[in-house]
């Protein structure tokens, strides 16, 4: 939990982890805020808060529900579900997802709603009016289901490039989350928020890299050099 094996590539933690890694981040001193305010602070300040932390799920699997979610409620800490909208458009089941009152309950108790596209498609893979259909069908599939405006997406697989970053402003969107990590996020990064993956336990080289103010500036060339891999198309 939460999983997305389906998709081609897999993220799994218990939840005893999850709920560890949560409890853990408290503890050494960090500030769970929701992802609207965290943006908003980069906006109003031009950069990223210290030692605030917004927790963001992809693909709207039924365990975010069943499972992240319970936890999230114990410990009060706000969370933005990035989710796919195809069975919404079209008022479907769709037993590996979470389903409309699912996403309406979430909503009722402050957790936000972000966009996933509507099939999870490589965006980088198809056409520019493909996808924009899946970037903008997706926020309005959500929007009229849930009533509520959407404002956050993230990009499928991490997939995204310059024409795909324009095609989310276009849409109205104020932020997109990409994959790509860890890095220091500013004005200049909202459209590729940058985010962190880390092991259920904390406790790896790659966690220390993550969570060390030093070590992320020293190795943020790094992050740099992926991003201008990916905006040269």
């Amino acid at each position: 939990m939460p999983s997305g094996g389906a998709d081609g590539w897999q993220f799994t933690h218990s939840l005893e982890a999850f709920e560890f890694q949560l409890r853990e981040l408290r503890r050494r001193g960090y500030s769970f805020v929701p992802l609207g305010q965290l943006v908003g602070e980069i906006r109003s300040t031009g950069k990223e808060p210290d030692s605030s932390v917004a927790i963001t799920l992809d693909d709207g699997w039924a365990d975010n529900y069943t499972c992240a979610f319970p936890v999230l409620k114990k410990l009060g800490i706000p969370a933005t579900f990035f989710v796919i909208s195809e069975h919404l458009r079209r008022r479907a089941t769709d037993p590996k997802r979470m389903g409309l009152e699912q996403l309406k309950h979430l909503v009722q108790e402050g957790l936000s709603i972000g966009t996933h596209t509507r099939t999870h498609p490589d965006l980088t893979r198809i056409g520019s009016e493909a996808a924009r259909e899946e970037i903008a069908g997706c926020k309005a599939d959500v929007e009229q289901a849930l009533g509520v405006p959407v404002d956050f997406f993230a990009y499928p697989g991490g997939a995204f490039n310059r024409r795909v970053a324009e095609l989310v402003q276009e849409a109205g969107y104020k932020a997109a989350c990409s994959i790509l990590g860890p890095g220091t996020n500013d004005a200049g990064s909202l459209f590729w928020l940058f985010r962190d993956v880390l092991s259920p336990g904390l406790n790896t080289l790659g966690d220390y890299y993550r969570l060390s103010p030093i070590a992320r500036k020293l190795l943020a060339f790094r992050v740099k050099r992926k991003l201008r891999e990916k905006l040269k198309h």
